[in-house]
């Protein structure tokens, strides 16, 4: 795989699990390059915080795998200026009102989807996720680079890079000019 991905908080937490699945696991093994949002660190560690509260073994345990992954070395799309203009543009839309925090729904929600879907759009880099149904209702809004669901091993939505579709024909003015700018920078 070439694409670098963008990794959803269930993607990361699928290695936290006894029995990971394989396709997931071996998406992991096998993608070139890959990304951890910060929003799904806040979202890792909420849950295992809410987790202590029920489960104080089981977070500790969480908790040293949680501090293993982030030792790791996986680079961290931090929360810039531009993701953070982007995330507000998408938590006040009002078609994305329920993924916002106060949004509803059965579960508590950090709004975390809307803060990946930012850096996915902003960094332009496709989102790993098995939680498709609501990253594709992000796309129906703002077409997201991508939503590739490693599970199932297939992509649900993916743009295609302009150079396919706009191919760029370099005339021998361009040539001559892209010889000339590289001549003057080697000077």
């Amino acid at each position: 795989m070439t694409t670098a991905f963008l990794l959803d908080t269930c993607v990361i937490s699928e290695t936290s699990l006894a029995r990971p699945r394989d396709s997931v696991i071996s998406f992991l093994e096998l993608a070139d390059n890959y990304f951890m949002p910060a929003g799904a660190l806040m979202e890792i560690q909420m849950g295992i915080t809410m987790v202590c509260a029920t489960n104080p073994v089981k977070a500790v345990k969480l908790s040293k795998w949680y501090h293993d992954l982030v030792r790791a070395g996986i680079p961290i799309v931090e929360t810039d200026r531009e993701i953070s203009e982007t995330w507000g543009v998408l938590a006040a839309d009002p078609r994305l009102y329920k993924f916002s925090p106060n949004g509803g729904g059965k579960r508590a929600r950090g709004g975390q989807d809307l803060h990946i879907a930012a850096a996915s759009l902003v960094r332009r880099l496709p989102i790993a996720t098995m939680n498709v149904n609501d990253f594709m209702v992000i796309n129906e809004c703002y077409p997201l680079p991508g939503v590739y669901d490693p599970l199932a091993e297939r992509w649900h939505a993916r743009m295609e890079p302009l150079a396919e579709r706009y191919p760029h024909q370099p005339t021998t003015t361009d040539a001559h000019e892209d010889e000339s700018v590289h001549k003057a920078v080697i000077r």
